[in-house]
């Protein structure tokens, strides 16, 4: 009996352990003299569904100007990009970052992201939920607000939907439900969340209905996933309508999200699509109930308030990708070993 006490407790504190090494870490770069932007970031991060289900860290740490070198790109004034994301990403996974974000300290609107990877960028004079948008981006989900016709002539030429966004065109009349779907199935992302009940046609046509933008979904800082205001289908969009060729385009939900307006929510189809690209990409979910603090780093503190550290930019030890990859996979196995003695001991 004594021997089982010691290898529980062992399993016990070895678990403890992965908890903390697999939590996914956000480190966000600013050049802001006072960190309230990156701290509102940081804040909303940890408060929205379905992120603040997940085991994450957060850290903000300041740098110059120079070493972001950020400002407008492609002729369009709200699009901030910094040349050094690269350099800034690189320098977050030697913190043991697992994703770098940029908050630049600049008046106007603004912000970037590449769909599908990056670092996001966002102004200080932007609301601090335009990171969620920009991020989003980064799991690979495109804009849902309808583009300038200059803005659509450089996203709208390439046909590639995204977990949010199909480009379906239409072959109607539909002799039923099941022909449009056994015909447009495979195009659409979201097609395993459509219940067969649901139809994408309606009365010989293509979709559920249109996407009704001026209905927003709204902001959920609850730990429960959001009730479906309508069911998730195959919405009509906005987003090429003004391209030279105008392209259908299609959403799962049929509100306004955080893809088309800040201030809005995810919405619940977003919210079960975010959940499964975080856990694609190896984000454990914390335990239930437990809450989920910024993990901000003790070194060489030049400023705290309210909870949140801001570091310098030089690492106090250097931990890059491979390492941290072994950390996480040695953790998981010892894990799995204590959880097997456990199962051993149950019988």
């Amino acid at each position: 009996m004594k021997k089982n006490f010691k290898q529980i407790a062992l399993a016990t504190f070895v678990m403890g352990m992965t908890q903390s090494v697999h939590a996914y870490k956000y480190v966000i770069y600013t050049d802001e003299t006072i960190t309230k932007k990156s701290e509102e970031v940081a804040e909303m991060m940890k408060s929205t569904y379905p992120f603040n289900k997940f085991d994450v860290e957060v850290e903000i740490v300041r740098v110059s100007p120079e070493e972001l070198d950020c400002g407008s790109s492609l002729g369009i004034d709200r699009l901030v990009t910094c040349k050094n994301s690269d350099s800034i990403q690189a320098q977050a996974a030697r913190r043991g970052g697992d994703q770098a974000m940029i908050v630049k300290n600049m008046s106007k609107w603004g912000g970037s992201s590449s769909v599908g990877g990056g670092v996001p960028v966002i102004t200080t004079g932007t609301s601090s939920r335009a990171m969620l948008h920009e991020y989003m981006h980064t799991l690979g989900l495109c804009d849902e607000y309808e583009y300038s016709a200059s803005e659509a002539e450089i996203y709208c030429e390439r046909e590639r939907s995204t977990p949010n966004l199909a480009y379906i065109t239409p072959v109607p009349p539909y002799g039923s439900d099941p022909e449009a779907k056994g015909l447009h199935g495979g195009s659409i992302p979201w097609n395993s969340d459509i219940l067969a009940t649901t139809p994408i046609t309606t009365a010989g046509q293509l979709g559920t209905g249109a996407v009704d933008f001026k209905k927003q979904a709204p902001q959920n800082n609850t730990t429960i996933a959001m009730v479906l205001a309508e069911p998730t289908g195959l919405y009509r969009g906005q987003v090429c309508n003004k391209a030279k060729t105008p392209r259908y385009s299609w959403h799962p939900g049929g509100t306004s999200t955080v893809m088309n307006n800040v201030d809005a929510g995810l919405g619940a189809p977003l919210e079960r699509i975010v959940e499964r690209l975080l856990i694609s990409k190896g984000v454990d979910k914390k335990l239930q109930f437990a809450e989920s603090e910024p993990n901000v780093s003790d070194e060489k503190k030049n400023e705290e308030r309210g909870g949140d550290v801001v570091v310098d930019s030089k690492p106090q030890t250097s931990i890059n990708d491979t390492a941290r990859g072994l950390f996480k996979s040695f953790f998981s196995w010892i894990k799995e070993l204590f959880e097997s003695i456990g199962r051993s001991l149950s019988r």
